[in-house]
């Protein structure tokens, strides 16, 4: 876009070429010598003049562009920054509620057999 914006300042002055038959070379009393350009020449002129600040104004508006969508991506990966390290915390706390469940389930089955044992041994010095 950018280009295509550049380019047309470029064709705009094509047609005013100094070394071309329509190019007029007066000699004047205020300036001794001065090239006045054939009316053509000064309608591109002033139309290049129209699309320089309109073009101006579309470079800006570009740039803006350009800096809202880097602060969105920059934005949208401090997201994702902030999701991961929100997962992986949560994900090392589950598994450290598997192994102290795991460990919890050896206690319990280890009390039971504890629990088993006393009770088997109780009921053997009841006789």
């Amino acid at each position: 876009m950018l280009l295509m914006v550049s380019l047309v300042s470029h064709s705009a002055l094509a047609s005013c070429n100094p070394n071309s038959g329509e190019d007029i070379y007066e000699s004047s009393s205020y300036s001794p010598s001065r090239f006045v350009y054939s009316r053509g020449c000064h309608t591109d002129y002033g139309r290049l003049r129209v699309v320089e600040n309109e073009r101006k104004i579309q470079v800006e508006h570009l740039k803006k562009s350009i800096e809202f969508k880097d602060l969105a991506l920059a934005t949208a990966n401090q997201r994702v920054d902030v999701w991961q390290k929100t997962t992986y915390k949560v994900e090392d706390k589950l598994i450290k509620l598997e192994k102290s469940s795991n460990r919890l389930k050896w206690i319990y089955f280890g009390l039971g057999v504890l629990i088993m044992g006393g009770a088997t041994y109780g009921a053997s010095k009841l006789k």
